[in-house]
C-alpha cells in the first residue's frame, strides 16, 4: 500500500474511534497487535515450507500432490488471513459510514454559516470568505486538540448505535464461523503423520508434515486470540444494550417530567382564577 492509502486508513480509524466504545478500541488493539502483526511477522514463516517439505513414502508420480491437496484443502496461513480480513470488514464499513455521516453533518452545519457570510460580505468577496472559513477551521482543530481526539463519552445513539451493534454482531458471527470451520477442516492440532489413500497412490501412503508442533502452537494461538475477540465483542454488545436501555429510560423520564411540569403549570394557572371567582 502507498503512503496515501495508509493515510486514508489512519484518518478513517481516527474518525471512527470517536464513535466507538472503550471496548471497541481494545478490540482494535488486539486486532492490529496480536493478530495482524503476528501474522505478518512470525506466522507466515512457519508455513513457508509446508508444501515443499510435505514428504510421502512413495515415488509414484502425482501421489504427493494429491495427498497434500487432500490433507490441506486450504493453507492454514491463508485461512488465518481470510479470517482477519472477513472479521475486520464490518468495522471498516462502519468507520466508512461514520466518515460519510460526519462529512454530511459538517457540510450541513457550515452551509447556513457560509450563506450568511456571503450576504454580509457580498458575493464578489469570495477570497475574504475563504480566509475566514480557513481561520474558523483552524480554530476548530485547536479546540479538538485541547479536548483530545477521542472523547470518553461515545457519541452513539439511534441509527449510529444500530449500525455499530450490527457490525459487532456480524463480527461475532464471522469469528465463530471461522473457528468452527477450522475445527471441522483440521482441528486445532496438526498431526505429524497423515495417511493417504487416493488415486494415483498405489496403496495407503504415509505422509509427514514439516514442523507440526510449531504450526500447532500458532494455530492454537490464533484461535485463542479469536476467542478473546469474540468475548470482547459479546461484552461490548451487552454494554451497548445497557446503553440503549439507559438512553430509552432517560428519554421516557424526560417526557414524563415535561408532562408533569405541563400539568403543574396548568393547575397553577387555574388556582388564581378560581380564587378570584369565589
Amino acid at each position: 500500500m502507498s503512503r496515501a492509502d495508509w493515510g486514508f486508513l489512519e484518518h478513517l480509524l481516527e474518525e471512527g474511534q470517536e464513535y466507538s466504545t472503550g471496548i471497541g478500541r481494545v478490540w482494535l488493539t488486539v486486532l492490529f497487535l496480536f493478530r495482524m502483526l503476528v501474522l505478518g511477522t512470525a506466522a507466515e514463516s512457519a508455513w513457508d515450507d509446508e508444501q515443499s517439505d510435505f514428504v510421502c513414502n512413495t515415488k509414484q508420480p502425482g501421489c504427493v500432490s494429491v495427498c497434500y491437496d487432500k490433507a490441506f484443502p486450504i493453507s492454514h496461513f491463508r485461512y488465518f488471513v481470510l479470517q482477519v480480513i472477513f472479521v475486520s470488514t464490518p468495522t471498516i464499513f462502519y468507520f466508512g459510514y461514520v466518515a460519510l455521516r460526519t462529512k454530511n453533518e459538517t457540510s450541513q452545519e457550515e452551509k447556513p454559516e457560509v450563506e450568511g457570510r456571503r450576504q454580509r460580505y457580498g458575493k464578489n468577496d469570495d477570497r475574504k470568505l475563504e480566509v475566514i472559513i480557513e481561520e474558523d477551521e483552524e480554530d476548530k482543530k485547536k479546540i479538538v486538540e485541547k479536548k483530545g481526539k477521542v472523547s470518553e463519552t461515545p457519541k452513539l445513539k439511534e441509527r449510529l448505535l444500530c449500525a455499530y451493534a450490527t457490525s459487532i454482531a456480524l463480527k461475532v458471527l464471522l469469528e465463530v464461523g471461522f473457528i468452527v470451520g477450522l475445527w471441522f477442516l483440521y482441528g486445532f492440532v496438526i498431526e505429524a503423520k497423515y495417511e493417504c489413500q487416493s488415486f494415483p497412490c498405489p496403496h495407503t501412503v504415509d505422509c509427514f508434515v514439516s514442523r507440526p508442533t510449531e504450526k500447532t502452537i500458532f494455530t492454537i494461538y490464533t484461535q485463542v486470540i479469536a476467542v478473546v475477540s469474540v468475548l470482547l465483542n459479546v461484552v461490548e454488545l451487552l454494554y451497548l444494550l445497557q446503553l440503549a436501555v439507559t438512553h430509552r429510560l432517560k428519554k421516557r423520564c424526560q417526557a414524563e417530567e415535561e408532562i408533569n411540569n405541563l400539568i403543574w403549570k396548568t393547575r397553577s394557572r387555574r388556582v388564581p382564577e378560581n380564587a378570584q371567582i369565589s
